[in-house]
């Protein structure tokens, strides 16, 4: 169980994992058929808030997980995103050098992207699951992304963000491109 409050929860594209974050700074693989726990993932963890896990993001085959909130302050003064092999419990790789916390994780439908909204006016960052490497970002936001999603055929992805803009990027290749900011527009009542 959490000793905390769980920030965010993600599953496997098949519906046989689903995984857990929590301001208690652990992330909790669950078995979705038996809701029994299966694994507890920490990352690194210092006093305070360093440690708390806003996003989670569970890879489609259900092999790897990432995790990120307030993670990475204490001793970069920057935010990084963790990769664990869950069935290990394994860390596989840390995404460093993000300007804010982490606030949504998403993986690509074929495993090999993982998109990141940030807190503040940094707006999203795009990786190569695979190497780790930025491949593509947008920090023209006006305030903090709680949310990324891809499309099912992994080409487009959308990001919401507290500034009342949608964003829709394309993946061309190796390259995110913005094609379209809009603000919804909203009926009252």
């Amino acid at each position: 169980m959490h000793t905390a409050p769980i920030t965010s929860i993600a599953a496997d594209a098949a519906g046989r994992f689903a995984v857990t974050a929590s301001d208690d700074k652990t992330a909790r693989v669950w078995d979705l058929a038996t809701g029994r726990p299966l694994r507890v993932l920490r990352p690194p963890q210092d006093e305070g808030s360093e440690g708390k896990l806003y996003a989670v993001a569970l890879s489609p085959d259900g092999a790897r997980v990432a995790v990120g909130g307030y993670t990475g302050w204490d001793w970069d003064h920057e935010g990084s995103i963790y990769l664990f092999d869950w069935a290990s419990g394994r860390l596989l790789r840390r995404l460093p050098g993000l300007p804010n916390v982490i606030d949504h994780l998403a993986w690509s439908p074929d495993g090999r992207r993982l998109a990141a909204t940030l807190g503040g006016k940094n707006g999203l960052r795009l990786f190569d699951a695979a190497s780790g490497a930025e491949i593509g970002r947008d920090a023209d936001y006006g305030a903090s992304s709680y949310s990324v999603q891809f499309r099912p055929d992994g080409r487009r992805l959308v990001t919401g963000c507290d500034d009342g803009r949608v964003r829709l990027y394309a993946l061309e290749g190796r390259r995110l491109r913005l094609v379209r900011a809009v603000r919804p527009l909203f009926a009252p009542g």
